[in-house]
Protein backbone atom coordinates (compact mmCIF):
# COMPACT_ATOMS: atom_id res chain seq x y z
CA UNK A 1 0.00 0.00 0.00
CA UNK A 2 1.35 3.54 -0.68
CA UNK A 3 2.63 5.89 2.06
CA UNK A 4 -0.22 8.69 1.57
CA UNK A 5 -3.06 6.26 1.18
CA UNK A 6 -2.46 4.22 4.79
CA UNK A 7 -2.03 7.99 6.13
CA UNK A 8 -5.39 9.24 4.31
CA UNK A 9 -6.99 5.67 5.59
CA UNK A 10 -5.67 6.70 9.01
CA UNK A 11 -6.65 10.07 8.87
CA UNK A 12 -10.33 9.30 8.05
CA UNK A 13 -10.64 6.78 10.80
CA UNK A 14 -9.41 8.72 13.50
CA UNK A 15 -11.93 11.56 12.40
CA UNK A 16 -14.65 9.16 12.15
CA UNK A 17 -13.99 7.99 15.73
CA UNK A 18 -13.51 11.26 17.49
CA UNK A 19 -17.14 12.17 15.25
CA UNK A 20 -18.57 9.00 16.84
CA UNK A 21 -17.01 10.06 20.50
CA UNK A 22 -18.46 13.63 19.88
CA UNK A 23 -22.02 13.07 19.47
CA UNK A 24 -22.34 9.88 21.24
CA UNK A 25 -24.00 9.65 24.83
CA UNK A 26 -21.64 9.70 27.64
CA UNK A 27 -23.08 6.42 29.24
CA UNK A 28 -23.53 5.49 25.82
CA UNK A 29 -27.10 3.62 26.86
CA UNK A 30 -29.18 6.82 27.74
CA UNK A 31 -27.97 6.07 31.44
CA UNK A 32 -27.78 10.02 32.74
CA UNK A 33 -25.86 10.93 35.73
CA UNK A 34 -27.96 10.67 39.12
CA UNK A 35 -25.27 11.06 41.32
CA UNK A 36 -24.35 13.98 44.14
CA UNK A 37 -22.51 14.97 47.41
CA UNK A 38 -25.62 14.03 49.00
CA UNK A 39 -25.77 17.19 51.09
CA UNK A 40 -29.01 18.66 50.21
CA UNK A 41 -32.30 17.66 51.44
CA UNK A 42 -34.00 15.22 48.47
CA UNK A 43 -37.09 16.99 47.40
CA UNK A 44 -40.45 15.01 46.20
CA UNK A 45 -40.93 15.45 42.44
CA UNK A 46 -43.49 18.16 41.52
CA UNK A 47 -46.16 17.15 38.70
CA UNK A 48 -45.22 17.99 35.20
CA UNK A 49 -46.14 21.41 33.76
CA UNK A 50 -49.55 21.74 31.57
CA UNK A 51 -49.33 21.51 27.76
CA UNK A 52 -48.57 24.78 25.82
CA UNK A 53 -52.21 26.88 25.55
CA UNK A 54 -53.77 24.26 28.04
CA UNK A 55 -56.22 25.74 30.72
CA UNK A 56 -55.66 24.21 33.68
CA UNK A 57 -59.00 23.58 35.89
CA UNK A 58 -58.92 23.56 39.41
CA UNK A 59 -60.45 20.26 39.76
CA UNK A 60 -58.69 19.01 37.34
CA UNK A 61 -56.19 16.32 38.53
CA UNK A 62 -52.52 16.76 36.40
CA UNK A 63 -50.37 13.73 34.92
CA UNK A 64 -46.73 13.41 34.96
CA UNK A 65 -44.85 11.23 32.58
CA UNK A 66 -44.05 7.81 33.45
CA UNK A 67 -40.68 6.26 33.86
CA UNK A 68 -39.69 4.36 30.61
CA UNK A 69 -37.06 1.86 30.92
CA UNK A 70 -33.84 2.13 29.56
CA UNK A 71 -31.21 -0.32 28.11
CA UNK A 72 -29.41 -2.06 30.23
CA UNK A 73 -31.89 -1.32 32.86
CA UNK A 74 -32.61 -5.15 34.00
CA UNK A 75 -28.96 -6.15 33.44
CA UNK A 76 -28.28 -8.53 36.11
CA UNK A 77 -31.62 -8.32 37.28
CA UNK A 78 -32.83 -11.48 39.95
CA UNK A 79 -36.52 -11.29 41.17
CA UNK A 80 -37.64 -10.90 44.43
CA UNK A 81 -34.04 -9.53 45.85
CA UNK A 82 -34.64 -9.70 49.91
CA UNK A 83 -36.13 -6.74 52.00
CA UNK A 84 -33.19 -5.03 53.64
CA UNK A 85 -32.52 -1.63 55.10
CA UNK A 86 -29.32 -1.56 54.41
CA UNK A 87 -26.65 -3.23 52.52
CA UNK A 88 -23.72 -1.39 54.13
CA UNK A 89 -22.37 2.56 54.43
CA UNK A 90 -20.94 5.00 52.40
CA UNK A 91 -23.40 5.50 49.59
CA UNK A 92 -27.50 6.31 49.21
CA UNK A 93 -29.91 5.05 46.83
CA UNK A 94 -32.88 7.23 47.50
CA UNK A 95 -36.45 8.88 45.69
CA UNK A 96 -39.76 8.80 45.33
CA UNK A 97 -42.53 6.88 43.39
CA UNK A 98 -45.71 8.12 42.10
CA UNK A 99 -48.23 6.99 40.02
CA UNK A 100 -48.76 9.06 36.30
CA UNK A 101 -52.27 9.71 36.98
CA UNK A 102 -52.64 12.36 39.01
CA UNK A 103 -48.55 12.53 39.89
CA UNK A 104 -49.60 10.87 43.49
CA UNK A 105 -47.06 9.52 45.84
CA UNK A 106 -47.03 5.90 46.60
CA UNK A 107 -47.03 4.03 49.32
CA UNK A 108 -45.79 0.10 50.49
CA UNK A 109 -44.48 -0.28 46.85
CA UNK A 110 -41.31 -2.73 46.56
CA UNK A 111 -37.98 -0.99 45.02
CA UNK A 112 -35.26 -3.35 44.17
CA UNK A 113 -32.18 -1.64 44.14
CA UNK A 114 -28.61 -3.39 43.02
CA UNK A 115 -25.41 -2.54 42.03
CA UNK A 116 -21.63 -3.78 41.98
CA UNK A 117 -19.53 -2.75 45.00
CA UNK A 118 -15.94 -3.63 46.65
CA UNK A 119 -18.02 -6.37 48.82
CA UNK A 120 -19.11 -8.15 45.35
CA UNK A 121 -20.78 -7.84 42.28
CA UNK A 122 -24.25 -6.74 41.14
CA UNK A 123 -25.63 -10.05 42.16
CA UNK A 124 -24.37 -9.68 45.89
CA UNK A 125 -25.45 -6.38 46.23
CA UNK A 126 -29.01 -6.40 46.15
CA UNK A 127 -31.73 -5.88 48.31
CA UNK A 128 -35.67 -4.51 48.43
CA UNK A 129 -37.03 -1.94 50.10
CA UNK A 130 -40.90 -0.32 50.59
CA UNK A 131 -41.70 3.04 50.28
CA UNK A 132 -43.12 4.71 53.28
CA UNK A 133 -46.70 6.63 53.50
CA UNK A 134 -45.04 9.83 51.34
CA UNK A 135 -43.76 7.44 48.68
CA UNK A 136 -39.80 7.95 49.72
CA UNK A 137 -37.50 4.48 49.48
CA UNK A 138 -34.25 5.19 51.02
CA UNK A 139 -31.59 2.32 51.42
CA UNK A 140 -27.41 2.65 52.31
CA UNK A 141 -25.28 0.64 50.48
CA UNK A 142 -21.16 0.24 49.74
CA UNK A 143 -20.18 2.95 47.64
CA UNK A 144 -20.67 1.77 43.83
CA UNK A 145 -17.36 0.50 41.83
CA UNK A 146 -17.06 1.14 38.04
CA UNK A 147 -18.24 -1.92 35.89
CA UNK A 148 -17.40 -2.03 32.34
CA UNK A 149 -16.19 1.54 32.29
CA UNK A 150 -18.23 3.52 34.81
CA UNK A 151 -19.75 3.35 37.98
CA UNK A 152 -23.93 2.16 37.74
CA UNK A 153 -26.88 1.58 39.56
CA UNK A 154 -29.99 -0.36 38.63
CA UNK A 155 -33.25 0.70 40.55
CA UNK A 156 -36.71 -1.40 39.52
CA UNK A 157 -40.50 -1.88 40.45
CA UNK A 158 -41.51 -5.04 39.39
CA UNK A 159 -44.17 -7.39 40.86
CA UNK A 160 -46.51 -4.91 41.51
CA UNK A 161 -49.70 -6.29 39.53
CA UNK A 162 -51.11 -2.54 39.58
CA UNK A 163 -48.04 -0.90 37.65
CA UNK A 164 -45.51 -1.46 34.56
CA UNK A 165 -42.55 -2.80 35.36
CA UNK A 166 -39.59 -0.57 35.21
CA UNK A 167 -36.04 -1.37 34.95
CA UNK A 168 -33.45 2.02 35.30
CA UNK A 169 -29.90 2.20 34.84
CA UNK A 170 -27.99 5.30 36.36
CA UNK A 171 -24.37 5.99 36.36
CA UNK A 172 -22.81 7.85 38.57
CA UNK A 173 -19.08 9.75 39.63
CA UNK A 174 -16.60 7.09 41.68
CA UNK A 175 -16.74 10.49 44.26
CA UNK A 176 -20.72 10.76 44.93
CA UNK A 177 -22.12 10.07 48.18
CA UNK A 178 -25.78 9.63 46.75
CA UNK A 179 -28.10 9.09 43.76
CA UNK A 180 -31.44 9.83 43.45
CA UNK A 181 -33.73 8.19 41.55
CA UNK A 182 -37.71 9.17 40.96
CA UNK A 183 -39.91 6.65 39.59
CA UNK A 184 -43.10 7.53 38.17
CA UNK A 185 -45.21 4.19 37.47
CA UNK A 186 -48.22 3.76 34.75
CA UNK A 187 -50.82 2.12 36.04
CA UNK A 188 -51.51 -1.63 33.54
Amino acid sequence: MRPWLLALVIVLMTAGVAAALVTSEESGTGAENVGDDGRTELQAPTPDPPEPGATEQPEQRRNCEATDSNPGGDNNYIENAPERESLGEGFVIEGFVRQSLGCERLEDVRVQVWLATETGGEQDNRASVRTDDEGRYRIETPPTIPQFGEPNIHVAVDGDERFEPVFIRRVVDLDDKRAVVNLTLRRR
